[in-house]
């Protein structure tokens, strides 16, 4: 029953975003290559925000780079920092395509466009942290049956790994779910300052991004994962919120 708990949580983070976003496109008839723009603006995103981080720490690991004063804070600053600006542009980006698409075949942008995209991006953000913890829990059944052996020093952890219970990971699946409702209204943010032509929105867009993760990360850390996902569900709501009421003055369909 541990096992099939956390096989079935896995699977609902790697399968139930990106139906999502398959649903979404053929509800409201959007273009199959919006699924391909939000895919790459994650991964895209992704591929140049991980190796600059990975060479921070690497700098800091050597004595290059002062230590700052508070790292814990620091880290927070940077990784927020950092993935608001490099999401959001790759966002922009992605938006500014789509809208020269549509305007190259006599459409314009609309709202559903930005709510496909913006599930796509959120949607393609689960697939792999889904795929990542799938592939985890494969190795972690294994190494526990023996049929592969438990690196040295790495006992603990693996222990660890199986006292955690298993319904923990369903909490990853809450929290893939309020994600995608950021990265909606997110979308949304993007889609005004690219149909409008003000990159202000844009701004917005990276300076909010940064703030939901920075403060759920501070509230990781000063009490725990449910004060983490409550942070995380307040941002929800209001990006919910938000997501209404430009839908209903943009005269989406």
């Amino acid at each position: 029953m541990d096992l099939l708990i956390r096989t079935s949580a896995m699977l609902a983070i790697l399968l139930g975003g990106p139906a999502l976003a398959l649903w979404a496109r053929a509800r409201w008839r959007r273009p199959v290559a919006w699924l391909g723009v939000g895919a790459l603006t994650f991964t895209g995103a992704q591929a140049l925000r991980l190796p600059l981080l990975a060479g921070l720490t690497e700098l800091f690991r050597r004595g290059w780079l002062p230590q700052p004063p508070n790292p814990l804070l620091f880290n927070l600053v940077v990784l927020s920092l950092s993935a608001g600006l490099f999401e959001e542009t790759a966002r922009w980006l992605g938006m500014r395509w789509a809208h020269r698409r549509q305007t190259y075949v006599g459409k314009s942008l609309e709202g559903a466009d930005a709510l496909v995209l913006g599930l796509a991006h959120g949607g393609t953000e689960a697939f792999w942290l889904g795929l990542v913890g799938w592939i985890q829990l494969i190795v972690m059944q294994l190494m526990q049956e023996g049929a592969l052996p438990i690196p040295p020093g790495t006992e603990t952890a693996v222990a660890a790994y199986w006292a955690t219970p298993a319904w923990i990971p369903w909490v990853g699946v809450l929290e893939r779910g309020l994600a995608l409702i950021l990265h909606t209204g997110l979308a949304f943010l993007i889609w005004l300052g690219v149909r409008r032509r003000q990159p202000a929105w844009w701004g917005m867009a990276v300076f909010l991004h940064a703030l939901v993760n920075g403060t759920a990360g501070y509230a990781l850390v000063r009490w725990g994962i449910w004060g983490a996902e409550g942070i995380v569900a307040l941002w929800a709501l209001a990006m919910g919120w938000g997501i209404r009421r430009i839908w209903a003055t943009s005269g989406s369909p």
